[in-house]
């Protein structure tokens, strides 16, 4: 036996490597198979899991994984926490530089690749790289055109198939040809189910389903609101320090408090209770499991539902199902299997490490299977992607929510065919806001109010202009010319039909010149945030504008507007739904007196003059 064996690392000696890499939402893994040599994860700071952030460093650099978290500590603007979610976006402003999105993808592939370098001199002569069973042709170009900028003979694999072929082909489980599985992958950032069957060649994907907005970072959420719900009454102040930071220490702190209700999440899954510290408060709160399963049920049960319509959508799917493989780090809490069992009457399969399935899954698949990339079939259920969302209002609004708005066209695959996709998001006072499922399912639960629990914003009356303000010949008010800061503003934006609170916004910089142009720079805008139901919403703009700009009778009117940049809406802090800064063609009424000036409509926004 000893000499079989030598003799067969001998016939693949030289051959090169092969990596396996599942770029996630939330973390990239990669596997590495060595000649003659077992797959094994790479480590990444002694950690199997690379956070796939992305950080733009003062020189050219992308920083990834912990040194992206450490940099944005002192540069916030320039981070991206879930390069993944930008597939559709072209390019994304970091620190006031567009960055290809092929970039942002690029850079954990980038220190993949160094890594394979540290550990061996033998050429990587495949990589397979994985990607969602729902995505298109355009989202898989983008995720192979940057993976082609930093490895060697890129292949692409669909993320089910890869797990799917770990759980038979590694872990042994039981799978006829001709049965069906669920995929089920629950990851930090996201949610996908896909019903595979297994066929002599492989496995066929039969349909799959997503929830972009739902993943353990939203049971990390609950946890944090519950500490919050605990504590945070105690010293209103010091809380908000640690959900809404501003300075660099209490950014770190925040960064601290997510980490340790995350890592208390995953200790649970081992032990019955456990210990969460607080920073700033200097205090430990105790968690125990069921406390966590109360917590983590609304999020457990969204992904059961969708588990469930997913298979009802298909003929004898449920008759056929022999299997239920449960892939992604949140997979392993031991309320999903549970849920699981219970829906589907058959014991989920799981393993000790579930963020490596589907990277290693990938390296057992023989080349012209896997997906369409590579010959494969892949009959793609709706895209999860944004399927709805609400319009800007009609009526005049605040002029920062003018400014700041958001409008995208996107198109999307639904059951092959390409379907296009309109909707507006105002940052501020123009009442929008994204809705829907997968991404479809965004904002659902976001039902009603800010901090005070309204769900009705209150009437603003007419302003009316002390004096009647004197214009420049290129019609703009005297009052305005020079540069203004914002220094805050409340607005109310509609999510699936409700109004929602949001405040903040403060440290916009605007511009007036009198010959009849207007200039805003969002560099150093604050967030705006609500809360809802213990839920933080949150949405931070980034970017440029400008425009021509006249004054009539107190009303303000914009005309041939630039603008560049993007608006980001987070849930928690998983991102919820990212597109370009644009603008909203509205007058906006205003009083300005001396150093002071605010604008009025749905919201207000109020800003002093700098000089």
């Amino acid at each position: 036996m000893a000499g079989r064996g030598s003799r067969t690392v001998m016939a693949v000696r030289g051959a090169g490597a092969r990596l396996g890499i599942d770029f996630g939402t939330y973390n990239t893994v990669a596997v590495l198979a060595l000649p003659g040599r077992e797959p094994r994860p790479l480590l990444f700071d002694g950690s199997p899991l690379l956070r796939s952030a992305v950080c733009a460093d003062t020189g050219e650099r992308l920083l990834v994984g912990q040194d992206a978290l450490h940099t944005a500590l002192s540069l916030p603007q320039s981070y991206e926490p879930y390069p993944k979610r930008c597939v559709d976006e072209g390019t994304v402003l970091l620190g006031g530089r567009e960055m290809p999105v092929e970039d942002l993808f690029a850079a954990p592939l980038r220190r993949v690749a160094s890594e394979v370098r540290l550990i061996t001199t033998e050429p990587v002569t495949e990589a397979v790289l994985t990607y969602p069973a729902a995505w298109g042709t355009h989202r898989r170009g983008t995720l192979l055109a940057a993976a082609n900028k930093v490895l060697p003979t890129v292949r692409l694999v669909a993320e089910p198939v890869a797990a799917a072929n770990f759980f038979v082909e590694v872990a042994g489980r039981d799978l006829p040809v001709g049965r069906c599985a669920v995929v089920y992958d629950f990851g930090a950032g996201t949610f996908d189910v896909t019903v595979v069957r297994r066929s002599a060649d492989g496995f066929e994907v039969l349909a799959t389903e997503g929830l972009a907005d739902c993943g353990g970072l939203d049971v990390d959420a609950a946890i944090v609101e519950r500490i919050g719900a605990t504590i945070g009454s105690r010293d209103e102040s010091l809380w908000a320090r640690l959900t809404s930071p501003e300075t660099t220490s209490d950014r770190r702190a925040s960064q601290q408090l997510w980490s340790n209700a995350r890592a208390g999440k995953e200790m649970l899954t081992r032990s019955t209770t456990t210990l969460i510290h607080v920073p700033l408060f200097d205090v430990d709160m105790p968690l125990g499991r069921e406390e966590l399963d109360e917590l983590a049920a609304p999020v457990v049960a969204r992904t059961v539902t969708t588990t469930r319509s997913l298979l009802g959508r298909l003929d004898d799917a449920e008759s056929a199902l022999a299997a239920v493989f449960l892939s992604g780090g949140s997979s392993r809490m031991p309320a999903v299997a549970t849920a699981l069992h219970r829906a589907l009457a058959i014991a989920p399969s799981v393993v000790e490490q579930p963020e490596l399935v589907v990277a290693e899954g990938s390296l057992r698949i023989p080349a012209g299977s896997g997906g369409p990339a590579t010959g494969g079939t892949t009959a793609a259920l709706p895209t999860p992607e944004p399927a709805t969302a609400g319009a800007g209002a009609g009526a005049p609004g605040g002029r920062f929510g003018r400014w700041a708005a958001l409008s995208w066209s996107r198109r999307v695959q639904v059951a092959g065919a390409a379907v296009a996709v309109a909707a507006v998001l105002a940052a501020a006072t123009v009442a929008a806001a994204v809705a829907g499922g997968g991404d479809r399912d965004r904002g659902t639960e976001l039902a009603g109010a800010g901090p005070s629990g309204s769900a009705t914003p209150s009437s603003s009356p007419t302003p009316q202009p002390s004096v009647t303000p004197t214009v420049t010949a290129a019609g703009v008010d005297s009052c305005l010319v020079g540069t203004w800061r914002s220094v805050n503003s409340q607005s109310f934006k509609k999510i699936d039909n409700q109004e929602v609170q949001f405040s903040g916004g403060a440290g916009t910089i605007q511009t007036y010149t009198a010959d009849g142009r207007v200039t805003l720079n969002f560099s150093k805008t604050t967030d705006t945030t609500a809360n809802y139901k213990g839920v933080r919403w949150r949405e931070r703009t980034r970017g440029t504008a400008s425009g021509n700009v006249s004054h009539r009778g107190g009303v303000e009117y914009i005309s041939g507007v630039r603008a560049k940049g993007n608006v980001v809406l987070y849930r928690g802090s998983s991102r919820n739904a990212s597109v370009p800064l644009s603008l909203v063609l509205d007058p906006s009424e205003y009083i300005c007196s001396g150093d002071t000036m605010r604008f009025f409509g749905s919201g207000t926004s109020e800003w002093v003059r700098v000089r």
